[in-house]
């Protein structure tokens, strides 16, 4: 693998096959960016006149201001002293984990994986290298049975220009007891991140992805354009984390989209506290009988940050279930926008499914737009959904400050209280607590 020098700004066809010249791309990869650049050129870009993007304006954004890489460093290796600090703690202080690595930029510069589970076929790596070093995997499942790149405008960017991201297979009957954990951090300014995650796990295997992203930087601006694609074989069970902590200046649209085979069981729970303008679409779409899965979100916004959290549960087969809770609190002048969908196919008998999102106001000046839907073809199924935005309730407060507490301290405790039904749901209890310190921190600013 050649060394690849920080790019150009903007973004082409050239620059692509640039990234994909430099990694030493066999050519069935080459080929997959090349598409992934056509349907790019080919999608429009996202208006207001855009049904699900008409409350978000991204006109102002200069996409060509951006580098689609810097790989300055190759896929070389770093120690864990040499890391930012702020990751650096995060490093050290995270406990027992199965495997973890560290993506500074487009560069995957650190990965571990516990010897016991590379004796059991566990395969925790970079993307990058899972190309070369396990072509057949990735070559079948990347953007091919979850996700293509026409999915989306962003999703096609990320095709065209990924670098970096974890690969993990988990094979048949292996259930991992600690979980597995991606760092990714931003470092250069008006840089585009486009980290692709691809999880496998085989029949009646488990596993616990936690995803941090953070910026090394507070005032750094850049482009987050990342996608995780799981696929989960029969009974097999999975639990996805991420906690996107990003700078003001950044951008982020990122997709993620699991695809379950029958009996098969799928938990996302996705924290949202920073990035100026985010727009993230979760996908569960259930293709076998006895399929179950769970989208649970929160986030806490404060200044202009904008969110736009977008969420599909597709149920196709019949006796299958699922569940969506998202909560948010804002403050100062930001605005969340929820969008979630349950489709049910005509085929799909009997399914169960609710979507809910409650949002906490804690100024005036912030704003909340729920828009739940049902479209239903089937005839026998439960399905429901509601949402709720509202300030703090007034009879709480009294309760506790005639207890003894301050305002500020009822408040704390009402807030940190509002979400706990989703931070309980994180097996991990250092990451349950990272989470829980950082509502901390929104509260106190």
């Amino acid at each position: 693998m050649s060394t690849l020098t920080k790019a150009e700004k903007g973004f082409s066809r050239e620059q692509v096959e640039r990234i994909s010249e430099a990694k030493n791309e066999p050519a069935w990869a080459r080929e997959l960016r090349l598409q992934s650049w056509e349907a790019w050129e080919e999608i429009p870009m996202p208006t207001l006149k855009d049904e699900e993007w008409r409350r978000t304006d991204i006109s102002h954004i200069d996409f060509q201001s951006y580098r689609p890489y810097a790989l300055d460093s190759g896929n070389g290796r770093a120690a864990v002293s040499s890391l930012p600090d702020a990751t650096r703690s995060l490093v050290e202080d995270r406990g027992i984990r199965g495997g973890w690595q560290f993506q500074n930029d487009s560069a995957v510069q650190l990965n571990e994986l516990d010897s016991d589970l590379r004796e059991k076929g566990v395969i925790f790596t970079s993307l990058d290298e899972a190309v070369h070093n396990h072509p057949e995997l990735v070559k079948e499942y990347l953007f091919s049975k979850v996700m293509t790149p026409a999915y989306s405008k962003f999703a096609a960017l990320n095709g065209a220009f990924w670098s970096g991201g974890a690969f993990l297979y988990v094979p048949r009957g292996v259930e991992l007891e600690l979980p597995m954990e991606s760092f990714v951090n931003v470092n250069t300014p008006e840089m585009g991140i486009f980290q692709h995650n691809l999880i496998i796990l085989e029949e009646s295997a488990s596993a616990e992805f936690v995803e941090m992203s953070q910026s090394g930087k507070p005032d750094i601006d850049g482009l987050n354009c990342g996608i995780t694609e799981i696929y989960l074989h029969q009974n097999a069970r999975m639990n996805h984390v991420s906690i996107q902590n990003w700078a003001g200046g950044m951008y982020d649209f990122s997709n993620k989209r699991a695809y379950l085979e029958r009996d098969a069981q799928m938990t996302w729970v996705v924290s949202t506290f920073g990035g100026q303008l985010t727009k993230n679409h979760i996908d569960s779409v259930t293709d076998g009988e006895g399929a179950h899965a769970d989208t649970l979100g929160l986030y806490f916004l404060d200044e202009s940050q904008h969110l736009d959290t977008g969420i599909l549960l597709k149920f196709n087969q019949p006796h299958t279930s699922g569940d969506s809770v998202f909560k948010g609190a804002l403050k100062g002048q930001s605005r969340s926008v929820f969008q979630g969908l349950i489709k049910i196919e005509q085929e799909a008998q009997q399914v169960d499914a609710q979507l809910e999102n409650k949002n906490l106001l804690l100024e005036k000046g912030a704003r909340a737009d729920s828009i739940p839907v049902l479209e239903i073809q089937a005839d026998d199924v439960t399905a429901s959904h509601g949402a709720t935005v509202g300030r703090i309730d007034d009879a709480q407060m009294y309760y506790l400050m005639s207890r003894g507490l301050n305002r500020a301290q009822a408040e704390r405790v009402i807030i940190s209280g509002f979400f706990e039904d989703v931070i309980r749901e994180i097996r991990s209890e250092t990451t349950s607590d990272l989470i829980h310190s950082l509502i901390q921190r929104k509260i106190e600013q």
